[in-house]
């Protein structure tokens, strides 16, 4: 578990220099703009009715890992109580980076496809990623980290290709040989929900043929709770996904609308800047599109935007190369700004959070970079979630931040 770490300024609307610690810990500035009023009344609604707390955070690859997310999901399960993991994608199957508070492990190689592919292979559900096999003997292990409380699963919620067509049957057997009990009356042909008398740490998948005419599995999503009333904060990220992969994906919407979420957070717009034909006015139809439809759900979940950071490009002068500002990053904020003013939703600024356009250099020095100066190391994405989780803990039920 992530410890809370408290930011070191809390300045709302406040842009400041960069600076380091004595530790060469960067400071940042805690920023939500555009209406926070629907934030408030949310957390407020929750406090009071003792309703699970849904939250969904949707990005790229600064989201992928889910370091960024973590202290929110800290922050939120210690308001609201911790009702579990949430969405845990076995990224190891499909061959990518994963989460740091769980493992999967599979025995066979997997097909996999992903949201930002032209023309993916297969279906694209509500992770952003698409496992298939066609052995009836695949299995798949989850091994989440028995050191942090509430990482226990007792429910198991799979999202799949449908049971009525060619995809194969499932079970789950926790570590300790318990077989999972299919609760059938939350179950469809899409999806199936799996219940553990005992919570375990560590379960498998196995795959069941019950007809000749089912010939592979195919696996969108799993959703993992550890059976108590609380806080649940996914997150859904995908090395190089924009606005318009997202926006333009059906079953993901679909599937996302089954958690039936509260607070949907958007952090995109990276990859665009680095498109050669970014348009502003067609990137401000691609963020209006996803939010909308994000906001067509039928639980209503509110939106909260997020700017992307101030990462850098690669510029050469003469035979030397260096890092600068990537100038489209600046265009991308102010639309993003914009949409959240037109639209009366929050929306944190984490490009001014980190401190403007020159900031990248600094992170960069005090070694909370990569070599390209486009992705953070993890304490870098830790303090950025940090500093999200702060400026939203000012709108929760029991703050005592001025606000």
């Amino acid at each position: 578990m992530i410890k809370k770490i408290v930011p070191f300024i809390i300045l709302v609307s406040i842009c400041l220099a960069f600076e380091a610690t004595a530790q060469n810990q960067p400071v940042v500035v805690d920023s939500i703009t555009g209406n926070k009023t629907k934030l408030n009344l949310l957390f407020q609604y929750k406090k009071a009715s003792g309703e699970a707390v849904e939250v969904l955070q949707i990005g790229d690859s600064h989201i992928q890992p889910g370091g960024m997310t973590e202290p929110l999901a800290y922050l939120l399960q210690k308001e609201f109580g911790d009702g579990g993991y949430g969405l845990a994608f076995p990224f190891q199957a499909a061959k990518t980076n994963g989460h740091s508070a769980y493992q999967t492990f599979t025995n066979m190689p997997w097909t996999t496809a992903k949201i930002i592919n032209d023309k993916p292979a297969l279906p694209i559900g509500i992770s952003g990623y698409t496992i298939s096999n066609a052995s009836v003997e695949s299995t798949i292990t989850w091994e989440f980290d028995s050191l942090v409380p509430g990482n226990e699963v007792q429910w198991v919620k799979i999202f799949h290709a449908s049971l009525l067509d060619s995809n194969f049957h499932y079970q789950l057997q926790s570590a300790q040989g318990e077989i999972a009990q299919k609760i059938k009356s939350l179950s469809n042909a899409h999806q199936s929900v799996f219940y553990f008398n005992k919570p375990t740490y560590v379960f498998e998948l196995k795959h069941e043929q019950y007809y000749e005419k089912q010939k592979s599995s195919t696996i969108y999503g799993v959703y993992v709770t550890n059976g108590n009333r609380g806080a649940r904060v996914s997150s859904i990220g995908v090395n190089g996904a924009t606005y318009h992969h997202y926006s333009q994906n059906i079953l993901f919407r679909n599937q996302l609308e089954m958690l039936r979420p509260d607070l949907v957070i958007i952090s995109l717009g990276t990859n665009e800047a680095f498109q050669s034909n970014f348009d502003d006015t067609l990137f401000f139809d691609e963020v209006l599109n996803l939010v909308q439809m994000i906001q067509s759900m039928e639980s209503k979940p509110l939106v909260m935007l997020t700017t992307p950071p101030a990462v850098s490009i690669r510029k050469s002068s003469g035979k030397k190369s260096y890092f600068a500002p990537n100038p489209t990053v600046p265009a991308i904020r102010e639309v993003i700004l914009d949409v959240g003013k037109r639209l009366e939703i929050p929306v944190y600024d984490l490009y001014s959070a980190m401190g403007g356009a020159n900031s990248m250099k600094d992170w960069s020095q005090l070694g909370m970079t990569d070599k390209k100066q486009i992705h953070f190391s993890p304490k870098g994405y830790r303090i950025l979630g940090e500093s999200m989780s702060h400026a939203i803990q000012m709108h929760l039920p029991n703050n005592t931040t001025s606000k």
